[in-house]
């Protein structure tokens, strides 16, 4: 189940439930309402919504993770029903609020006949929840019954195992890109020209974001106007969230509204993120960053602040550049200087296609994948329906070494 909103938790476990139906795979899909990201949904995800459509969150970029009684009840009776009628071998959630809290009430109803879990830590489920003295301890807690966590990134990794006195630290397995839609404009693989190559045009500054208060809005509002004052620019502004109004207000009151672009929410993000000429991602903290991954394998660098896992995805200096978060001044030097220089910005955009190449969908999956069968194999015995052995069963369609998997996010 994703989460419904267009943050990369939700996107990941979205695009991982299709990119495993693709495999062949049984997938369970759960929302508390229809998932805002990415396209459509494949033919093969079983979809069940908690909520009907009309009590879809007023913003697509709003994380919402305290939920009524109600609404924790009613997803754990639908997992309960699903997992006695389809014999589940499998349950895996994308952050950790309230997830990881109702996979625990999951497992302590049927015991020996629950699924194996795995839990993926992603952004604030551990940067502002585990550091919460009341919500912390309790999901430390729960996090501890969950047979396998794993996260996006070393950095969010050893943060993890610091906040929440993990026993082990989270397995990294990265966040992945679809090669085959996040690709350089035209398709090829050397990316459309630079700025200044050959043509006069505005440099395209793209920014995609859920613009809640961690992906610092006043930063890039100041950045931008920086840059503007050296440059002839103008700023994309791709999604939609809590602190996006703000930012129309200042661009207003700073005479620049002429200058910004309004995409709001967008189920297609690539066809845009090709035509830009920079990334700029100035966050508080990211425990990944799937915006960066999905510029670079549009051939677009990355100007991004120094933190989390950032480093991890963008190579500095190669792929793109990183500034301290409290210095804004760098990050509008380094931009001014990068689109001023149509020699050095060609030749990091070649370099972050190749770069995004070793995160790509088929290889990451393939690791989940092999995670899965490893969880099993390890497991306690326990009965299966009639029909064959371990990942046969149910699986008669795909033969798949798994006959089902439910998916949180």
């Amino acid at each position: 189940m994703c989460h419904s909103t267009l943050g990369g938790s939700g996107r990941i476990g979205l695009e991982l439930a299709a990119e495993l139906s693709r495999r062949g795979h049984r997938v369970h899909l759960f929302s508390r309402t229809a998932p805002s990201a990415g396209g459509s949904r494949p033919h093969h995800v079983v979809l069940h919504r908690l909520l009907p459509e009309a009590a879809a969150a007023p913003s697509a970029g709003h994380l919402r993770v305290e939920w009524p009684e109600r609404e924790t009840q009613a997803l754990l009776g639908q997992l309960l029903r699903v997992t006695e009628t389809e014999g589940l071998d499998l349950l895996h959630f994308h952050y950790a609020l309230p997830f990881a809290f109702i996979a625990g009430e999951l497992k302590e109803a049927l015991g020996a006949r629950a699924p194996v879990t795995v839990g993926t830590l992603h952004g604030t489920d551990v940067s502002a929840y585990g550091r919460d003295p009341v919500v912390g301890p309790k999901l430390a807690r729960a996090l501890a019954d969950v047979d396998c966590l794993t996260t996006v990134s070393r950095s969010q990794a050893a943060l993890a195992g610091e906040t929440l006195r993990l026993r082990e630290l989270p397995r990294v397995i990265p966040n992945f890109v679809d090669l085959a839609c996040f690709r350089p404009r035209g398709g090829h693989s050397s990316p459309d020209r630079s700025p200044g190559s050959g043509g006069r045009r505005r440099a395209r500054i793209a920014h995609v974001s859920n613009f809640r208060a961690v992906k610092n809005p006043a930063g890039l509002a100041r950045i931008f106007a920086g840059i503007r004052e050296k440059l002839d620019a103008e700023l994309w502004l791709v999604g939609d969230g809590p602190e996006l109004g703000r930012l129309r207000s200042y661009f207003s009151r700073q005479g620049l509204a002429r200058d910004v672009l309004f995409w709001g929410p967008q189920r297609q993000v690539a066809p845009i993120l090709a035509r830009a000429d920079l990334l700029l991602i100035p966050s508080l903290a990211e425990s990944f960053c799937l915006a960066a991954l999905e510029s670079m394998a549009c051939g677009v660098p990355v100007l991004a602040s120094r933190v989390g896992g950032l480093p991890e995805v963008v190579a500095p200096g190669e792929t793109g550049l990183l500034f301290p978060v409290a210095e804004p001044e760098a990050a509008v030097a380094m931009a001014v200087g990068l689109l001023s220089d149509p020699g050095r910005h060609a030749a990091m955009r070649r370099a972050a296609v190749t770069r995004a190449r070793g995160f790509g969908h088929r290889r990451v999956v393939a690791a989940y994948e092999g995670l899965y069968e490893s969880l099993w194999r390890r497991r306690e015995p326990r009965p299966r329906p009639a029909g064959g052995g371990p990942f046969r069963g149910l699986c008669r369609q795909s033969g798949a070494f798994l006959h089902s998997l439910l998916f949180w996010g």
